[in-house]
Parts: structure tokens; sequence; C-alpha cells
């Protein structure tokens, strides 16, 4: 699999697979965003983000590919993202999720309050409004 960082002329393809999916995009041009297009033998097959910089950063809109799924990529992309975090300095990714919190939980995500979040990650757009106050908060020591 590879990881491939995607730039401004990727984001369309970003949003629509994310708007697809019924995750937040509103914002991501944004700078402090980094999202990554992961491809099998040439054709794409999962998104994922990371927000942020230093110790905790936000894992942001993990999607794959309605027909690759089942087929563990989804294991795959995240420990992609989980290597390229730590290579970056984090200590600790953090993430909300309405549907995936399950998936999170077996692959070493700790359910928690969102009281619990620090505040660099609880001040994000993410955690203010793109998701709703409903949606899971999970973190995880890298």
């Amino acid at each position: 699999m590879q990881m491939i960082k995607v730039g401004p002329s990727g984001l369309h393809q970003l949003r629509e697979s994310l708007s697809e999916a019924g995750l937040p995009y509103g914002d991501i041009s944004e700078p402090r965003l980094q999202f990554f297009r992961f491809e099998v033998d040439g054709n794409r097959v999962a998104y994922g983000g990371l927000e942020g910089s230093g110790p905790d950063l936000l894992l942001r809109s993990m999607v794959v590919c309605k027909t690759c799924r089942g087929e563990g990529l989804g294991k795959a992309v995240l420990s992609e993202l989980e290597r390229y975090a730590i290579s970056q300095g984090a200590v600790r990714l953090h993430l909300l999720t309405q549907s995936a919190a399950g998936f999170f939980a077996a692959n070493g995500y700790e359910l928690l309050d969102r009281g619990e979040a620090p505040v660099v990650i609880s001040q994000t757009a993410q955690f203010k409004h793109l998701c709703p106050a409903s949606a899971s908060y999970l973190r995880k020591t890298l």
C-alpha cells in the first residue's frame, strides 16, 4: 500500500469521498490538516488525515472505499497513519466518530468522555462544531 499526501489538486476527490461517507469536509483545505490518499496497485482505496502538531494529534476522517471494505485495509491505513504520527513527534492520537468506535477500540483506542480531551484537541473545529456532541471520543497512546 502506498501513502500519498493529498495536495490542492486532490482536494475535490477527497471532499467527494468524505461527503459520500457522511464525514465532515468543510475545513479540509486548512493548512493545519494533512490528508493522505492510500493506493494499492495504483488504485485509490482509502483516505485519512491528521490535524495539529506536537504530542497530541487528531485523527481526521479515515475512509475506506466501499468496495474495499472487509479486506483489512482499514487496519492497515490506521497503522500507516499512526506510524506517520509517531514520525512527526506525536505521543497520542485522538478522534471523534459516530459509527466506528468498535473498530477503533479493537485497534487499541480507549473510549473516553469528551471532557478528557486536552485543550489543543477540544479547540479544533471538529470538536467544536464539525462533529455532533453525540460523537464518541477515543484516544490512543502510541
